[in-house]
């Protein structure tokens, strides 16, 4: 009979494993809730979009509004709960969330005006990234430090699982029913893989209970001090350092333009090849695709994470972001389309490693909710641009081509942010008092 490590804790009676880093328990939650809460997210929505348009008559900027205020409020108030996670960890955050999101989709099923969409959805997206996301994340990157790269690719494969698992199901529902009964159903799926997950696995930090990132053995001379220990493992920057150098506005700056890009393609796309003459089950399918091609590639590209710089991977990711856009927005057949979907998934999958540890891996782990949570207003106000102009570019021209073609400036325009972002020195967290 095999007898439990002393030396490991037992940190939650829901996680049985106890000669396993208890890291990994956190991200088995991280996973569960990155997949629940791809309703919130373009493709997704994009599934939604022409249906409840043709039910309620309402416009595609109707549809895009509530990203815009899911997007701005969740932005800001990222300032907020960044520092709450840093000090009181994901637990409550993520709980919290989760119920909030579950009752606003509930809602969204008897909704019968844009305002209100506008409102349910805009609180449902907002408390979806701004709580359970950067809870996710603040977690994952407290908790994991050399094995960060591996950890935020099985972290995209619950999410890019969710987008490849959830459009054609989705499809079903609403052939035999309406897309009403749809959103009654990722409610039910929130409460089980957000709620419940995180309230019986999510913890604080590794050395609240005596332990080292990545599980790593506490060396014999710092047993007496486990968190100077901990924070050696990884030089951390102060929000008020990280403001003063150029990387960190380089890095908002490429960000930004990815994310004004992204979320307006995520909803946009698979409207604009049915304006293109594919059927929903077409523009379906592509959504698939995407998503599917992101999930098998968000894992090596995790790996790739550690052995390249998160830089190199910002630069590929967006580069061939500039290649899918040119592909969709000349798309006119399946096969067009299709070749869109595995070019945009690819990218898709390297870009999810990058923006889930860009900060962290540039900044350290100890202030990453201070500091991401600095970033997300800035990068909010660019994110509803991209949903309104393609919207904008549809109710006024007929047609999403022109949209798609800005959106493959800005993502150049992101390349050469990347580029100039040079990795910084080392900043010794000794020397640094924390964010207050």
């Amino acid at each position: 009979m095999t007898l439990p490590n002393p030396s490991l804790p037992r940190i939650s009676r829901f996680w049985p494993f106890r000669k396993t880093y208890y890291g990994w328990a956190v991200l088995v939650a991280g996973a569960f809730s990155s997949f629940a809460m791809v309703p919130t997210q373009g493709p997704i929505v994009g599934v939604f979009n022409q249906p409840m348009r043709d039910d309620l008559g309402w416009s595609a900027t109707d549809i895009s509004i509530a990203f815009v205020i899911g997007s701005m409020s969740g932005g800001f108030l990222s300032s907020i709960v960044g520092r709450v996670l840093d000090k009181r960890g994901p637990r409550l955050v993520s709980v919290v969330a989760g119920i909030i999101i579950a009752i606003s989709m509930v809602a969204i099923s008897r909704m019968t005006e844009p305002w209100h969409w506008w409102i349910l959805f805009g609180i449902a997206r907002a408390t979806a990234a701004s709580g359970a996301q950067l809870a996710t994340l603040v977690a994952l990157a407290s908790w994991f430090v050399r094995k960060r790269g591996r950890v935020v690719g099985l972290l995209g494969v619950g999410q890019r699982g969710g987008q490849f698992l959830m459009p054609l199901p989705l499809v079903g529902i609403m052939a035999m029913s309406s897309w009403r009964e749809a959103w009654v159903v990722l409610a039910v799926a929130v409460v089980v893989l957000q709620v419940l997950p995180s309230a019986a696995l999510y913890r604080r930090r590794p050395e609240d209970y005596g332990l080292l990132p990545d599980g790593a053995d506490r060396p014999p001379e710092h047993d007496g001090d486990i968190s100077k220990t901990a924070d050696s493992v990884e030089s951390s920057w102060t929000l008020a350092q990280a403001k003063k150098t150029k990387t960190l506005w380089l890095l908002i700056l490429a960000q930004g333009g990815v994310i004004l890009c992204l979320n307006a393609t995520n909803l946009h796309a698979a409207a604009h090849l049915q304006d293109r003459g594919l059927s929903l089950f077409q523009a379906g399918s592509v959504t698939t695709i995407f998503a599917g091609a992101s999930m098998l590639t968000v894992l090596p590209w995790g790996f790739a994470m550690e052995r390249l710089h998160i830089r190199t991977l910002g630069l590929l990711s967006t580069a061939m972001l500039v290649v899918a856009m040119v592909l969709v927005s000349i798309a006119d057949t399946f096969s067009m389309a299709m070749l869109f979907g595995l070019t945009y998934g690819i990218a898709i999958g390297a870009w999810t490693v990058v923006s889930r540890m860009l900060f962290a891996n540039y900044f350290g782990r100890r202030n990453f909710g201070a500091i991401r949570g600095f970033a997300a207003p800035i990068m909010a106000i660019a994110n509803p641009l991209g949903p309104l102009l393609a919207a904008y570019f549809r109710d006024t021209r007929g047609e999403f081509d022109l949209a798609f073609y800005f959106f493959g400036g800005v993502f150049i325009l992101s390349f050469l942010a990347f580029l100039l972002a040079t990795p910084l020195k080392n900043a010794p967290y000794e020397t640094m008092p924390a964010n207050p």
